[in-house]
């Protein structure tokens, strides 16, 4: 669907003909900024000024991502989901010039330029009047930004120009007469412009009407006085002057003026380095930039391209190899400077030099030089390639002032302030790419030959060109390596630095020239963020790592992504953005922070970060159940900055969420935690997560980090991580329905936790040890150890815990024909459940209320309840609660003779349950989904169904449900079942009682 954006006016969206609702105001002046530098990079801080100017919110950046991910869903919508990209530091709004008006207005503008130079006067003039017709009104009208109406005003200076233009050239056709009522309303709504009234005296003389032209003067002359305090300018006096004198020149049929010579050239500059002769990809960023430096100048100045990148990722090589191709485009010379030590005065004197300025005529100040230098290339076709700029001001002397002139520059930080500039963020090679570079350099019969190792070669230069180069030269300059062996040593990352040098290039050279630019504030956090191996990190852990507010580490952490040594990374729903530090960069940070910071430094700086994850990891549980409940915490510090509080972090309703998308970071803290000491922050942030793998299912994890924390807390003697631990683990063994491990676990805990005096630890333990007794028929010893572990979450004010209890305990009286009992004990634990506010256990005591109405025959109201159940779960992407829920509902709709309806449920949730190994609900789903064939007398299916539960029932030790399986897979195999027969078989329970919900936890 075609998509235009429209800024000549009213900002205006338009897909397939139609305006799209660009949203509020917020959303509005940021789709306004991003497309005044549509094709360039917009930098958040660009867009947090637009929108609040100098006094942002301190949720502006999340505000801002909230603004963005509502434009990508408007733009998803017609079929550009990537016209928006998270470019760092900002975003890039990327869209054909054909679909943006101030574009398409710059062509035609640009194209009424040559049509004029060319003596095309009528074509110029239908050029203009084409562009002037793609306006609608002041440009961005409405938008209410300092920042939006900055360059509006820009762009409705633009348009006056046009105007103007074609004003001027509608004169040379003759066209006076019709001018002058135009030229009379563009005088009255614009009467500074001193252009419009020498055009309107122009019109009016060849019209004949001579003293109107004078009195245009004079009133011209009286607005400028008055308004402004000043005469007119030359260009109007001189016009009076001549209209008294009836100039000729002043007629249409005058001869024009001669031009003016053209300049001697004195020297044509030859500067350029060679291109590397190995040079492989970059096409497109090639492309890109020769097609915008062959282009004339479009009438707003010289082209700027930055290419800016990591350290070794090519950035030289792109701009010379672009330089060469083309020469023939700038045939004025071609000037060269590395400015990585070079200073702007002795690097202007030589670029003056090269144009033939004299030694003794070259001036003594920057200012006079940058003066005369500009003097020079005026008129000029002269390319200048400014390789590793270091900032802005050191380039601004150095740029030509005639739009003939064109400027390619690299730098390892993103020239952000240089007006007009076209950015190039330079990535690594991809994969092929950098393997083709590989062949190039050691031949492709090496290669082939070993084709996984030079695969593992590009990853461990993590497709850097330099680093390819230095590993490949090593390769070629000894034949009778082994790419294998190279690999070997690149693996060991103590010396993987040493092993990418080669002669003069050396890969550690690269990344310190960015350290050593970088402020003693960056340099200590990009040594600190050595310590910290999450595969990536938040601003709020720099703010740990620094000790510092989260404000100053988010400034110091935009300098290092400035200095390309980290990248930012943007996720589309994340609330915030996150940071990734590349392997090679990180082994250099390793070793300044052996060299540079002391061990009492670093243990400080990692127990901040792990106490920041301690802080995080407690607020989302207290998100999730409503306090600190169900689960013990250990004494470790807990860190937040002084200037964001953990809650604001996670944002409300969205921890699990948060945790989700945190999994693996979790992970390797709990880990790293393990190996650096810190027992009890590791222990602690295992049992804590256990919520999040438990509903999303991730077992393995939660198997991993539980026998890690376990074992360090055996050897560590702390009794209360080894009470957690085995209290995890007996709960992981509970969900893989391996009750007698888990049994055993339970009862380890509870010993544990009393060893380590921890009552509300060993009421937990014992609260699931006692769901292994019902589910094992040991029915008197579960309601003595639920009595004792309620007693004791009653002392302690474990609320949602005594939810958990009462919810059990209802189970049994259900399952015993109790339904008055039951419905107390449930009305209790829903009412504390939705007193404090848990949304999960609410949907647990719910679903334990539809079963009792199941049971008593009330089916609306368990439908009302099972889908409240479905509703919280889904909202919590809670998979294993929406197996349970959907299998009850299934029952239910069974019982209500639904049987199609009950088929669809039931197969959804088997679908479902196989998927997050829900075997409890794989296996009763699939025998409920056998009987039904049973009944329909589809034995083929029903004997498939039941052969599986009968085998999961098995698995699972539930002799109870095992016999009613294989009693009905009897009927199935012999062909004799019918409805009443199916209807009268012995099952131990119905459906959806006893044992259906396994998560005591």
């Amino acid at each position: 669907m075609a998509l235009v954006l429209r800024l000549l006016g009213p900002i205006e969206l338009v897909a397939g003909g139609r305006s799209m609702d660009i949203g509020g105001p917020r959303q509005r002046t940021v789709l306004a900024t991003l497309g005044l530098n549509v094709e360039r990079v917009t930098s958040m801080d660009g867009l947090i000024a637009a929108v609040w100017g100098e006094e942002p919110p301190e949720t502006a950046r999340g505000q801002i991502q909230v603004c963005i991910s509502g434009l990508r869903k408007q733009l998803a919508e017609a079929g550009h989901a990537d016209a928006i990209r998270t470019v760092p530091p900002g975003y890039r709004l990327e869209l054909h010039a054909d679909d943006v008006d101030t574009l398409a207005f710059a062509r035609l503008v640009t194209t009424a330029t040559e049509a004029a130079d060319t003596g095309r006067t009528a074509d110029a003039v239908d050029a203009l009047r084409t562009a002037l017709a793609l306006w609608r009104g002041p440009a961005l009208d409405g938008v209410d930004s300092e920042v939006v109406r900055r360059g509006a005003t820009a762009l409705d200076e633009q348009r006056l120009t046009a105007i103007e233009e074609r004003v001027r050239l509608d004169l040379a056709l003759g066209q006076h007469q019709q001018l002058v009522s135009e030229l009379h309303a563009l005088v009255n709504d614009h009467p500074l412009r001193e252009r419009l009234h020498e055009l309107l005296m122009i019109a009016l003389y060849r019209s004949g009407r001579s003293a109107e032209a004078l009195n245009a003067y004079r009133h011209a002359r009286d607005v400028l006085i008055e308004e402004i305090g000043v005469e007119p300018g030359q260009a109007l006096r001189e016009l009076e002057l001549a209209i008294l004198n009836r100039d000729p020149a002043l007629n249409l049929d005058s001869p024009p003026a001669e031009p003016a010579p053209e300049p001697v050239v004195v020297t044509v500059p030859k500067q350029m380095p060679a291109s590397v002769a190995d040079f492989t990809g970059r096409q497109a960023e090639v492309d890109d930039i020769v097609a915008l430096l062959t282009e004339r100048a479009r009438g707003y100045g010289m082209p700027v391209v930055a290419i800016s990148g990591r350290g070794g990722v090519g950035k030289s090589s792109l701009a010379v190899r672009v330089a060469h191709e083309l020469a023939e485009h700038f045939p004025d010379g071609q000037l060269y400077a590395d400015l990585r030590d070079t200073s702007p005065p002795g690097q202007v004197a030589r670029f003056l030099r090269a144009l033939g300025i004299a030694g003794r005529a070259v001036p003594e100040t920057l200012d006079e030089r940058a003066a005369l230098y500009r003097s020079t290339l005026s008129g000029k076709r002269v390319l200048v390639v400014l390789d590793d700029v270091g900032t802005e001001d050191q380039a601004l002397p150095l740029l030509p002032g005639s739009p003939g002139c064109a400027v390619i520059m690299t730098s390892r930080v993103r020239l952000g302030s240089l007006p007009g500039a076209y950015h190039v963020d330079l990535d690594p090679l991809d994969t092929q790419t950098a393997l083709a570079l590989l062949n190039r350099i050691v031949g492709d019969r090496r290669v082939r030959a070993e084709v996984d190792d030079a695969q593992e070669l590009v990853r461990l230069c993590e497709g850097l060109p330099l680093a390819l180069r230095i590993g490949g030269a090593r390769l070629a300059s000894r034949p009778n390596w082994r790419i294998g062996g190279l690999v070997h040593r690149l693996r060991d990352e103590g010396r993987r630095l040493d092993e990418l040098s080669h002669r003069s290039w050396t890969l550690r050279s690269s990344i310190a020239l960015t350290f050593e630019n970088l402020s003693p504030e960056a340099r200590r956090l990009f040594r600190l963020l050595a310590l910290v191996e999450t595969p990536e990190l938040h601003a709020w852990t720099a703010a740990a790592l620094l000790d510092a507010t989260l404000g100053d580490a988010e400034d110091v952490l935009e300098s290092l992504v400035d200095a390309r040594l980290l990248d930012a990374v943007e996720y589309p729903e994340a609330r915030h953005l996150r940071y990734r530090l590349h392997d090679l960069v990180r082994v250099y940070a390793k070793e300044l922070l052996a060299d540079s910071i002391t061990p009492y430094e670093s243990e400080a700086a990692l127990r901040r970060v792990l106490g920041g994850w301690l802080s995080l990891v407690d607020a989302a549980h207290r998100e999730e159940y409503g306090g600190d409940y169900t689960v013990v915490h250990s004494t470790a510090p807990r860190w937040q900055p002084p200037d964001a509080s953990p809650s604001s972090y996670i944002g409300a309703g969205a921890a699990l969420g948060w945790w989700d998308s945190e999994r693996a970071a979790l992970v390797a803290a709990v880990r790293q935690a393990a190996r650096t000491g810190f027992v009890a922050q590791c222990w602690d942030l295992a049992l804590t997560c256990v919520t999040l793998f438990e509903v999303k299912g991730y077992f393995d994890d939660w198997k991993s980090v539980t026998e890690l924390a376990h074992e360090a807390s055996v050897l560590a003697g702390d009794h209360n991580g080894v009470g957690a631990m085995r209290y995890s683990m007996g709960t992981w063994c509970m969900f893989q329905s391996r009750l007698a491990e888990a049994d055993q676990c339970f009862a380890d805990a509870v010993d544990a936790f009393a060893e380590a005096g921890n009552e509300h630890g060993g009421a937990l333990a014992l609260r699931n040890a006692a769901h292994i007794d019902g589910l094992c028929g040991r029915h008197d010893r579960m309601l003595t150890k639920y009595d004792i572990a309620l007693a004791t979450m009653r002392a302690v004010g474990d609320r949602i815990g005594e939810a958990h209890i009462l919810r059990n305990q209802a189970r049994y009286w259900l399952d015993n024909d109790d339904l008055g009992r039951a419905r107390v004990l449930l009305t209790d634990a829903l009412s504390i459940c939705r007193a404090e506010g848990c949304r999960r256990a609410e949907a647990q005591a719910v679903h334990t209320l539809a079963e009792l109405y199941l049971t008593s025959g009330e089916f609306d109201r368990a439908r009302e309840s099972l889908h409240t159940v479905l509703r919280i779960v889904r909202d919590a992407s809670d998979k294993i609660g929406e197996t349970h829920a959907l299998y009850a509902l299934g029952v239910l709709r069974h019982r209500e003779g639904r049987v199609d309806n009950a088929m669809t449920t039931l197969a959804h949730a088997l679908d479902l349950a196989t998927r997050v190994r829900e075997r409890v609900v794989e296996a009763k789903a699939n025998h409920v989904l056998g009987e039904i064939a049973l009944l329909r007398t589809d034995f083929a299916a029903a004997i498939d169904h039941l052969e599986a539960a009968r085998g999961l029932f098995a698995d699972l030790r539930s002799s109870a449900w095992e016999a009613g399986a294989t009693a009905l897979l009897a009927q199935a195999r012999d062909g004799r079942a019918d409805s009443s027969a199916a209807g009268t078989v012995a099952v131990p329970n119905e459906p959806g009682r006893r044992g259906s919900d396994h998560r005591a936890a």
